[in-house]
């Protein structure tokens, strides 16, 4: 059961203060939004007891309904036939990733919701970095600082990707040399295969050392002496690298 939902948007808190006001009721509400966005999250918050269906499985929602006056059904929008389930005198919570027939929605749900996406929710990325920081420290055992550069975070999938950006970050600032070469060959022991694969796969390497030179000396002149080539070689591979 969680104890507190973490969020500074003001969107989702008047979304938590709307179910509050219903829950006494027997009306029936719609969250919807992108996935990984947080609604299961925020609704097993709010309705820590409640009963479960998934709108994936026609034939388990339906059974529930007729025997749950109360229930949570995620993946509304994969229901098929909605018409021909008994909605009646039910609270009913449903979570969609969008929504399927607008007609049909405002027909069966007094309340509809909206969960912003995270690019809306800058407010609550960096409650997310300390939350899923402090998580990743446990899981890896990482003892002292860990620094999130929240440049690097990706929050393209919402939740999912921007916890998954903080895991690679964490990885990346704790794996030694020997990590770094079981990655490669796993990769390349995968990929491998193709009729130019030392030249298509050097750039794995080539890539990132030059990015990294440049972000980190701001001199083509200085990483050139860095590397140990000419000046000349090192433009030329930032050219055919495509590298900005």
């Amino acid at each position: 059961m969680l104890e507190h939902f973490q969020t500074k948007s003001i969107q989702i808190q008047n979304i938590i203060k709307g179910f509050n006001l219903t829950k006494s009721l027997f009306v029936s509400s719609i969250l919807i939004g992108e996935e990984y966005t947080g609604k299961k999250t925020l609704v097993k918050y709010l309705f820590p007891n409640a009963t479960y269906a998934d709108g994936s499985d026609q034939d388990s929602v339906k059974d529930l309904l007729e025997n749950h006056n109360e229930l949570v059904i995620i993946n509304f929008e994969k229901l098929t036939n909605i018409e021909n389930l008994n909605f009646e005198n039910k609270r009913i919570v449903a979570l969609a990733n969008y929504i399927s027939n607008e007609k049909i929605i405002d027909s069966i749900f007094a309340f509809i919701y909206h969960m912003p996406p995270l690019r809306e929710r800058a407010e609550d990325i960096d409650l997310f970095i300390e939350y899923f920081s402090k998580e990743v420290k446990r899981d890896l055992m990482i003892e002292g600082d860990l620094f999130i550069d929240r440049k690097f975070i990706d929050i393209s999938t919402n939740i999912q990707s921007l916890k998954k950006s903080i895991y690679y970050q964490a990885f990346s600032q704790n794996c030694n040399h020997s990590d770094i070469e079981n990655i490669l060959y796993q990769y390349l022991y995968s990929k491998m295969g193709g009729n130019n694969d030392y030249k298509e796969f050097l750039s794995i390497y080539e890539r990132p050392l030059i990015e990294a030179g440049l972000d980190k000396y701001n001199s083509q002149l200085k990483l050139s002496g860095i590397l140990g080539i000419n000046r000349n070689t090192l433009r030329k591979k930032i050219h055919e690298l495509g590298i900005n």
